[in-house]
């Protein structure tokens, strides 16, 4: 078993060394516009998806401090 996990080991070694040397063979076009904005487009949903729900917990915990802090100003008039 363990010669071969270090077989397995040895090929995946061999086939990442490879990747950039067939990497680099291919010609370089330039990308198509409609990739890259799609890709952006992704990375703008990604963010917006992260950071919505942050927002939302900072306005509600904003929200219920005010509350808070009424009741106490109610409770010291009286």
């Amino acid at each position: 078993m363990l010669i071969v996990k270090k077989f397995f080991f040895i090929v995946a070694a061999l086939a990442l060394s490879a990747l950039p040397a067939a990497a680099a063979s291919i010609g370089r076009e330039k990308p198509s516009n409609f990739a890259v904005w799609a890709f952006l487009t992704l990375c703008g949903l990604v963010i917006v998806a992260q950071v919505l729900p942050l927002i939302r917990d900072i306005n509600e915990e904003a929200k219920s401090m005010a509350a808070k802090a009424k009741e106490k100003e109610k409770l010291e008039v009286h």
